[in-house]
């Protein structure tokens, strides 16, 4: 369950970055994101540094590393630590018997009803409020989802914002492709937003996260970036 759980916000962290377009070329964005009294996460600062391509995303955090296959429909959770990944078919992300291993019918139970209560919570509410972030021109937006309340400051206002748009818009179809994906209703916030959050202050259980965009580089990034490094070994989804 908590790897199902992980993937999952990995995948709607991507699918925030935009909605529809022609991608054009490759991006690199390195956001710093900063936790405080969030129970069971670490407090302080982590570099996230998110490689977006037309064919495949990869996130790498401080321990973790989420590398998504738009052609393969598959989506690789490594654990930088133990050098060990998981394999996901997205289409068949926590539907009941999609993969014995990991069958389990309360867990099923448990994540349909987190993502019809997600889908349910989530609001957006955009404001006439602006300022700059990192050197971009930002407006503001109040965004509710399940527990979690957040600020994001968002822009349209740099160079590679119809690739974004583009990378977006095919992670959105992996959630439509799959039953139980589709219901968390991603793809309206997604259009609410209509830009890059380049910062994002969340209030939930009694602590904060604070995320800011410090780098944007428009460039072609290495396909083996988006690949299962050498050395790592396949194991069994966390249960």
């Amino acid at each position: 369950m908590k790897g199902n759980i992980f993937v999952l916000a990995a995948l709607t962290g991507l699918v925030v970055l935009g909605s529809m377009g022609q991608a054009l070329a490759d991006l690199y964005i390195e956001t710093e994101q900063v936790s405080q009294g969030i129970p069971g996460q670490k407090a302080g600062p982590t570099t996230i540094k998110s490689y977006l391509s037309a064919n495949a995303t990869m996130t790498d955090t401080a321990d973790r590393i989420t590398i998504v296959d738009f052609k393969q429909k598959l989506l690789y959770d490594l654990d930088k630590n133990a050098k060990t990944y998981t394999k996901n078919e997205i289409e068949k992300m926590g539907l009941p018997g999609a993969d014995k291993d990991d069958e389990n019918p309360e867990q099923t139970q448990m994540m349909q009803a987190m993502m019809k209560s997600m889908a349910q919570s989530v609001k957006v509410t955009p404001t006439d409020e602006t300022k700059t972030v990192s050197g971009y021109k930002c407006r503001k937006y109040l965004v509710s989802i399940m527990m979690a309340n957040s600020d994001y400051w968002v822009t349209k206002d740099f160079q590679g914002y119809d690739e974004m748009k583009a990378i977006g818009e095919k992670t959105s179809k992996l959630f439509m492709d799959n039953p139980m994906l589709s219901q968390m209703n991603i793809m309206g916030m997604m259009k609410d937003l209509d830009g890059l959050p380049v910062q994002t202050h969340s209030r939930m259980m009694g602590g904060t996260i604070t995320a800011t965009v410090k780098k944007i580089e428009h460039k072609k990034l290495d396909p083996s970036l988006f690949q299962v490094p050498a050395g790592y070994k396949l194991v069994k989804k966390e249960q």
